[in-house]
């Protein structure tokens, strides 16, 4: 598995991430790029500098599938009609997945990744240093303590934070693809995004967010479990706004009586009456933004079949 630099444009970027597309003029040889190859999108220097972003320029990276030649330019014209330009080279990727925030000058590298070239090699010693920031990449148990040694060592722990929470959501409201099922060999099943849980656990500082009930002054390690709002075989989907974090007697109760949970007062309304605020609600002040996600999810249920509870 290789890792390449690819420069984009913020207003090239909403493309990659929906359609999981990029173009480029022509393949690069020796090294080719290969089906699960990563690739990096790193904004353009001005675009970073007019956004603040000159030490997040990477945020999201492509996972390559295949090819397609754009012979008349009809594919390029159609996604990036604003640049005026083709491409002969069409990028498809089955996946887009999201780093810490960071920027290949600021790493120590090696080798230096400036300049126009794309898609741009990242040497292999280069690539060790660079592995640890893509979270999602390597095994499942891997990723929390991944999560959480990047915020440890990040200058401004809030704002990586917030830049993860804020990039997978993004990825799930424009790309549609994230919210079907998946085909593994043995079954269909629920795409999951086991990055998200953990960044929202570091968020609460591992907190129930209904009680507040912390394990570790008492444990001595932290502890807490994610409940997805509208349950994700019910249509729900992988985003922030559709997760709490709670403690495993939260988690259980929530299961056994199948509460409501009152978007406008951020409550869990149980059969018997009880309502339940959120304590801790950082994540969850945007209604719009909730009733999206809601809306989303019944149109996820008539997809697949089932019904909203």
């Amino acid at each position: 598995m290789n890792i390449w630099r690819l420069n984009v444009q913020e207003t090239q970027l909403e493309v990659c991430v929906r359609e999981k597309l990029y173009a480029i003029e022509r393949p690069p040889r020796n090294p080719e790029i290969q089906k699960g190859d990563l690739l990096l999108l790193q904004l353009v220097s001005t675009d970073a500098r007019k956004l603040g972003k000159e030490n997040a320029r990477v945020e999201y990276a492509l996972v390559f599938d295949h090819y397609e030649e754009d012979y008349n330019g009809i594919i390029s014209n159609h996604y990036w009609p604003r640049a005026r330009r083709t491409w002969r080279w069409i990028l498809h990727c089955n996946g887009i997945i999201t780093t810490a925030p960071f920027s290949l000058e600021n790493l120590n590298l090696y080798h230096d990744y400036a300049g126009q070239t794309n898609p741009k090699h990242i040497k292999p010693e280069d690539a060790d240093k660079i592995l640890p920031l893509i979270l999602s990449y390597g095994n499942v148990e891997e990723i929390g303590p991944k999560v959480h040694r990047v915020l440890e060592e990040s200058p401004s722990r809030e704002y990586t934070l917030w830049a993860l929470l804020n990039n997978n959501d993004r990825i799930v409201e424009n790309s549609p693809a994230e919210v079907e099922w998946e085909i593994v060999p043995e079954a269909k099943r629920i795409k999951r995004n086991p990055e998200l849980p953990c960044v929202l656990k570091e968020l609460y500082g591992f907190r129930c967010q209904v009680c507040g009930f912390d394990f570790k002054p008492r444990y001595g390690e932290p502890y807490s479990e994610t409940h997805h709002v509208i349950w994700m075989s019910r249509g729900g989907i992988d985003h922030s706004n559709n997760i709490v974090v709670v403690c495993p007697n939260h988690h259980r109760i929530i299961h056994h009586t199948n509460p409501k949970f009152d978007r406008s007062e951020l409550a869990f309304i149980y059969p018997n009456g009880l309502h339940e605020s959120l304590q801790f609600k950082d994540h969850l002040k945007d209604l719009t933004l909730l009733k999206k996600i809601e809306d989303i999810s019944i149109t996820r249920a008539q997809r697949i079949g089932v019904e909203i509870k």
